[in-house]
C-alpha cells in the first residue's frame, strides 16, 4: 500500500493516489470532509456503546466523534496497521477507547458473536490510480453487517465511484435497512445512513446540518439528503 503521511500544524493526513484516506485533527474537532457527516450521524442516531469501524485506516472520523461527545467503544478493523500507528501518535491522549484489529473485515465480522450499536463501512482499495470500493462491499459484507447490527442500531456506509458499478448498484448492494442517502457538493462520495430511528430525509437532514454546525464543519451547508 503506497501511502504518504503529511503533517500539518492542526492535522495529519494519510493519502494514496492523491486521495485522502484519513484526515485526523490533532485535537478533537472537524475534518471539514465526509467524516464529519458520518460522525454527526453517530451523535444523532446511535444509542449504545459498541461501535465497529471497518476500514479504519488512520481513524479519520474519531476526532469529530469525540468533539461531538460520542464516547463509543470503537473496534477499528483494517489490514493496514501502519494507519493505526499514525493514529496513536496523533490521538492517543484524547481518542478514548479504541481497539485495533489488523484483520480482513469479512473475517473479523464473521467471528463476532455480539451485535453492535453502530457499524461503519469505510473500506477502499487502490485501482488504476484511484480509490474505489472493494468487491466485498457489495457482497458478502452488507448481509454480514445486517446480521451483526442491533435492532435499533445504525449502519453508516461511505460509498465511492467504482468502475463497473453504477451508483444505483452500489446503493442497492449496501441498502439493508430504512434510511437516507447523503450527497455532497464538494465530494464524489455518497453516504448511506440506515436504521429504524433515522426517519425521513427532511427531519434527518435538518438534524445532521445542525450537528455539523455545532461541530464547526465547513460541510454543514454542503449536503443533500434523500430518503432511500
Amino acid at each position: 500500500m503506497a501511502t504518504r503521511t503529511r503533517h500539518y500544524k492542526n492535522r495529519v493526513t494519510i493519502e494514496e493516489n492523491g486521495c485522502i484516506l484519513s484526515e485526523l485533527p490533532r485535537s478533537p474537532g472537524p475534518t471539514h470532509s465526509v467524516w464529519d457527516v458520518m460522525a454527526a450521524a453517530v451523535a444523532l442516531f446511535a444509542t449504545g456503546p459498541r461501535m465497529a469501524m471497518l476500514g479504519f485506516s488512520g481513524g479519520g472520523m474519531v476526532g469529530a466523534l469525540r468533539a461531538l461527545g460520542c464516547d463509543q467503544q470503537i473496534a477499528g478493523v483494517d489490514l493496514w496497521s501502519e494507519g493505526f500507528d499514525v493514529f496513536e501518535e496523533v490521538a492517543k491522549e484524547w481518542c478514548g477507547p479504541v481497539r485495533f484489529y489488523s484483520e480482513d473485515a469479512v473475517t473479523w465480522l464473521r467471528r463476532q458473536r455480539g451485535r453492535y450499536d453502530v457499524i461503519v463501512e469505510d473500506l477502499s482499495v487502490p485501482e488504476n490510480g484511484d480509490i474505489v470500493k472493494p468487491e466485498v462491499s457489495l457482497s458478502p459484507l452488507p448481509d454480514l453487517i445486517r446480521r451483526r447490527i442491533k435492532s435499533g442500531g445504525v449502519i453508516i456506509s461511505n460509498l465511492l465511484p467504482t468502475p463497473g458499478f453504477t451508483w444505483q448498484t452500489l446503493i442497492a448492494s449496501a441498502h439493508v435497512a430504512p434510511g437516507v442517502l447523503v450527497e455532497f457538493e464538494s465530494y464524489h462520495n455518497r453516504v448511506l445512513l440506515q436504521g429504524r430511528g433515522i426517519g425521513e430525509a427532511r427531519q434527518s437532514g435538518r438534524a445532521l446540518r445542525e450537528n455539523m454546525r455545532i461541530l464547526g464543519s465547513a460541510l454543514a451547508e454542503d449536503i443533500r439528503v434523500s430518503t432511500l
